[in-house]
């Protein structure tokens, strides 16, 4: 009797897997509860456990046929179609991949044409068995047996047993070998068989069977080998805006940072994509006509001037320009002739009858009348009315 007692209590042990003081898992882990935890058991049953401050347990399908002493339940059949298993992948170039523990418990199912994932990741299969890249979802919109409608717009005919075998940020490749090219949408407005209207304005005639092949930033390709070039953006400042980086109107090349854009530009300054606020150095002008840049200034008489590197123009006046340096650089004014309407420049005269005097190396006019011009080299100047 004591011996029946015995093996009836084996085997009751054998068959409960959670118990009130610990826990057998399916393989083999056994873990003891903390007293707080044995407290907390409510009731175990068959398919999970209660707990008393309100929570339970579900039980998954393989514990609970250890916990009821059942036999395991049947899995599915693992049937493969290709080189795409449940325990890994054999590809072509030999270099096959062994799949870990946990991406083989996430494949559910493999089918001819995809597998089905644990995770919600289904992997659509390409001709060959073999995976497809995850980006053919943004540049391939709708793809059937004989044809292909990408993102982008272009409808492309598939003949027999061609697929899209790459897809890449510009273009995807066939298994013929034949390549697509994709268009921005932002460059072409509007493309009709006779025309195309890009997004700068530009309105170009296409000749018949002439089509836009590949749009890049600055500009398109036509299937007959033309090139159609973008005209920039220019700001109401004179700005030129372009996708790489801009120049002032004092003209002054700025590089744009990767990714960086220009948001707004206005009359004095420039707004980028980062919140990054850029100012104009503008071109002062003084009262004597000088041009001033940021690099150097003009004169009156047309004769630029280099600036030292750090050198600015501190002030500017009829005369003259202050450096931030202290000197002082005065004007060459040109001469002008009394009334005889001859002009003096300080490389020639045009006399009042419209004929050209060229002066030789460092000559100038000593003095000028009304009929003629005297020289620093002594020369005489005679005016021809």
């Amino acid at each position: 009797m004591k011996l029946l007692v015995a093996l009836c209590v084996m085997a009751v042990g054998v068959s409960a897997q959670y118990g009130e003081s610990g826990v057998i898992y399916p393989d083999g882990t056994l873990r003891q509860l903390t007293p707080e935890e044995a407290a907390n058991v409510a009731e175990i049953g068959e398919s999970g456990v209660v707990f008393k401050d309100g929570t339970h347990t579900q039980f998954d399908l393989d514990f609970a046929a250890l916990h009821n002493n059942l036999p395991a339940p049947a899995r599915p059949e693992e049937v493969t179609f290709g080189p795409y298993g449940y325990h890994g992948i054999i590809k072509p170039d030999g270099n096959n991949v062994q799949f870990s523990h946990a991406q083989h418990s996430n494949v559910v199912l493999v089918g001819p044409s995809g597998v089905i994932t644990a995770d919600g990741k289904n992997l659509q299969l390409d001709q060959d068995g073999l995976p497809l890249p995850l980006r053919r979802k943004r540049a391939v919109s709708l793809e059937g047996p004989s044809g292909v409608l990408f993102a982008d717009g272009q409808k492309r005919h598939l003949p027999v047993g061609v697929t899209v075998v790459s897809v890449g940020p510009s273009g995807a490749t066939l298994s013929n070998g034949k390549h697509v090219q994709f268009r921005e949408k932002r460059a072409v407005s509007l493309e009709g068989p006779s025309g195309v209207l890009f997004a700068d304005g530009q309105k170009r005639h296409l000749p018949v069977g002439v089509t836009v092949v590949s749009v890049g930033p600055s500009g398109a390709t036509l299937s007959n080998g033309k090139h159609v070039q973008f005209r920039e953006k220019r700001a109401a400042s004179g700005a030129v805006v372009g996708s790489a980086g801009f120049i002032t109107p004092s003209g002054v090349p700025v590089q744009l940072a990767p990714g960086v854009t220009v948001a707004s530009s206005g009359p004095s300054g420039i707004v980028l994509s980062t919140g990054e606020n850029v100012q104009y150095d503008r071109k002062k002008r003084s009262a004597s006509g000088a041009v001033v840049g940021s690099a150097g200034f003009i004169t009156p008489s047309g004769v630029p001037v280099q600036l030292a590197p750090g050198v600015t123009v501190a002030s500017s006046g009829p005369s003259g320009i202050v450096l931030s340096t202290g000197e002082n650089v005065q004007y060459d004014r040109r001469k002008r002739a009394a009334p005889s309407k001859a002009t003096v420049g300080e490389s020639g005269i045009i006399t009042p009858g419209g004929r050209l005097i060229q002066f030789p190396h460092d000559v100038s006019v000593v003095l000028a009348g009304p009929s003629a011009a005297i020289l620093s080299n002594g020369d005489i100047g005679q005016y021809e009315f």
